[in-house]
């Protein structure tokens, strides 16, 4: 793991879900900590996000957020970190976290959490990247979706690690071996335009790849920001996203999806079904304050300094 350095680590900022979650980020913030590693994480203090940087700064850390401008006033930015870089948009944000990665590790999140998984494992079937994309599967919270990613046709295997713990994380990625880059490292596609663009269409999904499942991903993440009101569907004609909508109805027990945006989208196996539903769709207003971030980690005033 000598070439392993910085990891940047994807998790949710629900602070309303289970105390088991909550305690597998403080372990794995302290043990980055420990192990002299540098964390590169979303910015916020809310939920796991700030339970994980708050753990890794008392550890020893090099702590490192990247956040969106827009979120600069929202009270909800760490105050305390080494690094804070305000970004434009999500895609900024998304991009530097996974430039500045030597590694990722998931733990427990929902839409935007995914996005971000997907984003990196399908650049790596590109060949785009030479990165680990490490899930922590804490008591079977990615089981499902685990499932569905292994079946598609477009993962590349060698890229991906199931960890049962953060202990876990760092034995198997002192033993991962580094795969070599194919592709073009420059070459790192993106949806948000695309999804952002004719918001009178609506977005169906009809194929269980990691593409597929990334753009999918995305499209949730930005609607539940209120960053577009397109219809979302999902075809399930065959049976192919079956376990995707178990893991999200896991995430929605598990309080990292709220109740509001498992009304984002809707799912049928007929299409002529699927099109009637996407017409009833009506916009969901989503007050992320009140029904997904909780109590701050860090309660204390916020300051933010601005880097290019």
């Amino acid at each position: 793991m000598n070439h392993i350095k910085n990891l940047t680590v994807y998790l949710g900022s629900s602070g309303r879900c289970r105390s088991i979650f909550k305690d597998i980020a403080k372990e794995l913030g302290t043990l980055i900590g420990k192990k002299g590693n540098n964390l590169v994480y979303g910015g916020m203090d809310a939920g796991l996000m700030g339970i994980v940087a708050n753990n890794a700064l008392k550890s020893g850390s090099c702590v490192t957020g990247i956040i969106p401008k827009s979120l600069k006033d929202s009270e909800r930015i760490h105050p305390n970190l080494c690094e804070t870089i305000l970004v434009p948009d999500l895609w900024e944000r998304k991009l530097k976290m996974f430039k500045r990665a030597d590694a990722i590790i998931c733990l427990a999140g929902g839409f935007g959490t995914i996005d971000e998984m997907l984003e990196a494992l399908y650049w790596a079937n590109l060949g785009s990247h030479a990165k680990p994309v490490v899930i922590v599967n804490t008591k079977g919270y990615w089981n499902d979706f685990i499932k569905f990613i292994k079946s598609a046709p477009d993962l590349s295997k060698e890229y991906l690690i199931i960890a049962d713990s953060p202990k876990d994380v760092f034995e198997k990625l002192n033993k991962w071996e580094v795969p070599k880059i194919k592709g073009d490292p420059e070459f790192l596609p993106h949806f948000e335009e695309e999804i952002l663009q004719n918001e009178d269409k609506p977005l169906i999904f009809k194929n269980p790849t990691i593409k597929c499942g990334y753009m999918l991903a995305t499209a949730l993440g930005l609607k539940q920001l209120g960053k577009h009101n397109r219809h979302i569907g999902i075809l399930n004609n065959d049976g192919q996203f079956d376990l995707l909508i178990k893991w999200i109805k896991t995430a929605q027990n598990e309080r990292f999806i709220t109740d509001h945006c498992t009304k984002l989208f809707s799912v049928d196996s007929n299409i002529y079904a699927l099109k009637g539903k996407l017409d009833a769709q009506i916009k969901i207003n989503i007050d992320l304050h009140h029904d997904k971030w909780g109590p701050s980690e860090t309660k204390t005033h916020i300051e933010v300094r601005e880097t290019e």
